[in-house]
């Protein structure tokens, strides 16, 4: 079983194949995809 993502405190670690998949889902929409990220992120800090 392999790691697809690490989250730490200020940092979030992700497989790069799991960033060009999720850009490919969106028709290469990397704009859409960094700001998914982005928010994710934003809600993980919000957890504290």
């Amino acid at each position: 079983m392999s790691q697809k993502m690490i989250v730490n405190d200020d940092t979030i670690l992700i497989d790069f194949r799991l960033v060009f998949k999720a850009i490919r889902q969106e028709n290469g929409n990397w704009e859409k995809v960094e700001k998914e990220l982005q928010e994710y992120f934003e809600s993980l800090q919000n957890e504290d």
